[in-house]
């Protein structure tokens, strides 16, 4: 579990449902996703999305995702309650295979780049 009083950077990495293309997920990003996410500034600061061209190690990922937030809890009571994140909601549920989601909660590693 995650502090919630700080920001968060999670990175998700997970695979599309048996028959979907990822490019239909590159598009739902591009055009509802991301677009809806940082629409909320206050919580969702940054959001990228990735297509995974290839894993070395062989772990199932179409997509790799990094979204800094504000605080983990007030981006869950966001996704999980604003009418806005609905059409973000159904489209995950649409097109990503839950069995394959992994999420990775990070902080940025400080100090100065020699």
């Amino acid at each position: 579990m995650t502090s919630t009083s700080r920001p968060v950077v999670a990175v998700n990495l997970f695979s599309m449902l048996p028959g979907v293309d990822p490019s239909d997920f590159e598009r739902f990003s591009t055009e509802v996703d991301r677009p809806t996410c940082l629409a909320h500034g206050d919580v969702v600061r940054r959001f990228d999305a990735y297509r995974v061209d290839e894993a070395p190690d062989g772990a199932p990922a179409d997509i790799l995702e990094v979204m800094e937030v504000s605080d983990w809890a007030a981006w869950e009571k966001l996704r999980d309650t604003h009418p806005t994140m609905k059409p973000v909601t159904d489209g995950f549920d649409q097109l990503v295979d839950p069995a394959t989601v992994r999420t990775y909660f990070t902080h940025l590693v400080p100090g100065e780049i020699r």
